[in-house]
């Protein structure tokens, strides 16, 4: 698919690609360069709730409160090193 840019610097998603990515009015697109190609990216309405469950099944909490307790613990190391 091909669309065209106009004197104003605006373009045409294809109707095609608006219906599989659910771009509808008012939905907003992060453009950037990657190599010298343009990409754009939908950005979800609510970004929070779109991000939830990412993680689901590849750090558990017991990972992350036992990495937060090793964390504080080099950090009282290096506050009583310094005293």
């Amino acid at each position: 698919m091909k669309s065209r840019v106009s004197v104003r610097g605006q373009t045409v998603i294809p109707a095609e690609i608006r219906r599989a990515l659910g771009i509808t009015p008012d939905t907003a697109v992060h453009w950037r360069v990657e190599s010298g190609t343009l990409v754009g990216v939908v950005v979800p309405a609510d970004p929070v709730k779109a991000s939830l469950g990412v993680l689901k099944g590849k750090v558990s909490s017991d990972d992350l409160r036992r990495e937060r307790t090793e964390e504080r613990a080099r950090e009282r190391t290096r506050e009583n090193g310094a005293n």
